[in-house]
């Protein structure tokens, strides 16, 4: 990828952002604001809007700038359909920014909790790009390049124990955009993933309330930045035309082990990286794999009962790591 600019501008565009009531989403929608877009958040309270249409509203360049919200649950795909009728226009920018977090060990989770991560984390942006694309991809198109936006996480490029409700599902919306991202090429609409690190949000301080301790053991220190400077990062590599986009070092590093048909950003930096990782990934899953089964066995003086027969028997997993990032 050749960088240059421009590639974002959302003067006089609409921007449609989910999950934007806190954290990250409203973090973009405050930025995009400032940019001179027109901006619909999305979430499921109407209060927490209303609040954050306020916040947005101080960052107002233009006085013909629009700034408004609608509540949906857009895990449902006929609430996504509502939105993008109520929303009057076809969106130039359309950011899936909803989700969620609940780490705990698998076994631990509840269906409930795993039914809501399916929801949350995948259904959500399924369903508002499949009724965003309906409408963009019948609208004549543009001179400049439209976007769509899928939020992953660094967590797909090296999932481990403890994010089993999230980071699945974060994998398939790169899978998705990369589906799409062929798909959209007639139509000038760019297919944009952002794998985001740690930051602070609402979202990411009730992770930490239920995270394993393994979990925190295997994604080692993170100073999470702040939800205005991801969002600032974010901004900053789309206007460059990345369609590829991570928020720390570690993520960066990580993302070049798995790049396979998806967008680079730099081809010769990010070879020899792949080479490195690759060499070393063997080494690093054996020190995985050993604070896990020491983990377990912890848990076996504690509580016998609940120590399952892998952790100290059988054929070793795989087992991956790194940081993660909550949106809302």
């Amino acid at each position: 990828m050749v960088w240059t600019s421009k590639q974002f501008d959302v003067d006089g565009k609409l921007v449609i952002i989910t999950g934007a009531s806190q954290g990250l989403g409203l973090a973009l929608a405050k930025a995009t604001f400032s940019k001179g877009a027109d901006v619909i958040i999305i979430a499921r309270r109407e209060a927490i809007l209303q609040t954050a249409v306020a916040d947005i509203e101080k960052f107002r360049v233009s006085a013909t700038q629009t700034v408004s919200y609608i509540p949906a649950d857009i895990s449902m795909a006929s609430e996504a359909q509502r939105v993008i009728v109520e929303a009057g226009r076809e969106p130039d920018v359309l950011m899936c920014c909803a989700g969620s977090s609940i780490p705990k060990l698998f076994t631990e989770l509840t269906t409930d909790e795993l039914t809501s991560g399916v929801a949350s984390n995948y259904f959500t942006s399924l369903y508002m790009a499949h009724a965003g694309l309906s409408v963009m991809t019948k609208a004549p198109v543009p001179a400049y390049p439209r976007h769509i936006v899928f939020f992953s996480s660094v967590v797909h490029f090296y999932s481990f124990i403890g994010y089993s409700q999230y980071a699945p599902l974060k994998s398939a919306l790169r899978s998705l955009g990369d589906c799409l991202r062929q798909e959209c090429i007639p139509y000038n609409i760019k297919v944009d993933v952002i794998f985001a690190g740690n930051f602070l949000s609402e979202g990411y301080e009730m992770e930490n309330l239920t995270k394993p301790e393994i979990t925190k053991k295997i994604e080692g220190p993170s100073e999470p930045i702040t939800a205005d400077e991801c969002a600032d990062k974010i901004i900053r590599q789309l206007d460059k035309g990345n369609q590829m986009i991570t928020t720390d070092f570690i993520g960066f590093v990580l993302s070049c082990m798995m790049l396979s048909g998806s967008p680079r950003i730099n081809y010769l930096l990010q070879t020899p990286i792949a080479i490195l990782l690759a060499l070393f990934a063997p080494v690093w899953e054996w020190l995985v794999v050993r604070d896990i089964r020491n983990f377990y066995k912890a848990r076996t003086v504690a509580a016998p009962e609940t120590a399952p027969l892998s952790a100290t028997e059988g054929d070793d997993e795989n087992t991956e790591t790194m940081e993660t990032e909550v949106e809302n």
